[in-house]
């Protein structure tokens, strides 16, 4: 007997896992069709490799030409050998997903440690030691002055519920949550008790205007104990190298999917190969793309309603990732680590401070949408180090919402959206399994991706 039969049998002719799954029967599930999975960034190749290990068929759909979905090393048109990241910069201690996965795939972590002074810049004006915050003319609490934005953080967030560190915490959770969920950041950070231009402060780097309290609580929470951060020696883009080669002839690329249609049985999934249209069966599908890319297929019959409002109401960050090549790190000579933060919403880091070999350097620079160009970049730049117009060398630019297989750098999740609009896109329906970084945790992260990869993959693997 084997186990499929088993848990035909035990549960009375439905697996058990399914009989809670609405629209799916025993006779819905087709054994001799493979799983198929859309889209081979870090998340749909987590689910391929854990689907393929338990010996289930899988076939990986990629739109594009290459593996990895949001994280891009760029190594052209940089000099020397000199790469930086266009999506992810930073692994933290606490994501044990993606530190399992380096080490399996026997890749080399770096500590990211930089020397000197982080910049911030208000109204243009840029200060690197508390002594220099007059330039600000801030109007602040007697007891905000002095601080720096990290010290003013710690202070106004406080002592946090436990279980809102645990990324493991249960989805019911979220109903305790209601009143970080029910105001925006900034607005929470007033309420308790800081100073408007306090707030100016701790915010500085990113627009949160609109973004979810509890958003940036839980990400906060997650991370408050995990001080170190770490970077793929040689590359990001290392990581789900390495896992598509694994996964040799089981990756399709240039195969965007079109659509995705049940038919009694199984599944029938239509993708591009070139000028024509081509399908392939499925016992069950697993959606690894973002939001705003699964709008772009049809499925038939359609995802509940639930399903549909939250993929239609998700938003994501317009990121533009600026990457400048300079003669030398000349912030270094000034006793500055490269990094900033300015009101302008943009973040500032020292691209290169883990590679060597070369006397030139890269700034990298994150900023929330505008004109995505190198000259306007150079200018939000300038703010923190103006000596980089006389210093840059070129430079490149990474806009992530004019990507139009991402459409966004990551998902953000607005008030009321974490308690209503997650538990929706993270759910299985009827054979229909969804994975990605915006149904995980750990949202914007690596680790979220990974993470939801294992997930949708037990999912599979527990109805079959």
């Amino acid at each position: 007997m084997n186990r499929r039969r088993f848990l035909l049998q035990a549960g009375g002719g439905l697996p058990l896992a399914l009989a809670a799954v609405p629209g799916v029967s025993a006779r819905a599930l087709d054994a001799d069709a493979p799983v198929v999975v859309i889209g081979a960034g870090l998340a749909g190749l987590r689910t391929a490799d854990l689907l393929r290990k338990a010996g289930t068929p899988v076939i990986v759909l990629e739109a594009r030409a290459r593996a990895g979905g949001r994280v891009v090393t760029v190594r052209t048109p940089f000099d020397d050998g000199l790469h930086a990241e266009a999506g992810p910069v930073r692994i933290a201690t606490a994501h044990r997903s993606v530190l399992q996965a380096v080490r399996a795939y026997t890749l080399p972590l770096v500590p990211l440690t930089a020397s000197g002074a982080d910049v911030t810049v208000i109204d243009g004006r840029p200060a690197s030691t508390l002594q220099e915050q007059h330039v600000w003319r801030l109007d602040l609490k007697p007891d905000e002055r002095m601080k720096t934005p990290a010290d003013l953080l710690n202070r106004y967030v406080g002592e946090l519920p436990r279980e809102l560190g645990d990324p493991a915490a249960s989805p019911a959770a979220f109903a305790r949550w209601t009143e970080y969920e029910r105001m925006t950041w900034p607005q929470w950070l007033r309420s308790r008790g800081a100073s408007p231009d306090a707030v100016r402060l701790m915010t500085a780097g990113g627009n949160s205007s609109t973004v979810s309290a509890l958003y940036v609580l839980r990400q906060y929470a997650m991370l408050r104990a995990s001080t170190e951060r770490y970077a793929i020696g040689g590359g990001m883009d290392r990581l789900p190298a390495a896992m598509a080669a694994a996964l040799t002839g089981i990756v399709r690329y240039n195969a965007p999917v079109i659509r995705v249609v049940r038919q009694s049985t199984r599944f029938r999934v239509d993708y591009r190969d070139g000028a024509a249209v081509k399908s392939v069966a499925a016992s069950r599908v697993v959606f690894a793309v973002p939001a705003s890319t699964m709008r772009q297929i049809d499925i038939t019959p359609r995802l509940s309603r639930s399903k549909e409002q939250a993929m239609a109401q998700l938003s994501y960050y317009d990121g533009i990732r600026v990457l400048l090549q300079v003669k030398r790190p000349f912030w270094k000579a000034a006793g500055l680590s490269g990094a900033a933060r300015t009101d302008r919403a943009t973040e500032m880091l020292d691209a290169t401070n883990e590679q060597i070999g070369s006397a030139r350097g890269i700034l990298a620079a994150t900023i929330e949408g505008g004109t995505a160009s190198v000259a306007a970049g150079v200018d939000l730049v300038a703010e923190a180090f103006p000596a980089i117009r006389s210093e840059v060398e070129k430079g490149t630019v990474h806009h992530w919402s004019a990507e139009p297989w991402t459409r966004g750098a990551f998902a953000v999740y607005r008030p009321g959206q974490m308690t209503t609009l997650m538990p929706a896109l993270a759910s299985a329906e009827g054979g229909l399994h969804f994975a990605g970084e915006h149904t995980s945790v750990w949202t914007g992260w690596m680790e979220g991706a990974l993470e939801s990869g294992e997930r949708a993959a037990r999912e599979v693997l527990s109805s079959r």
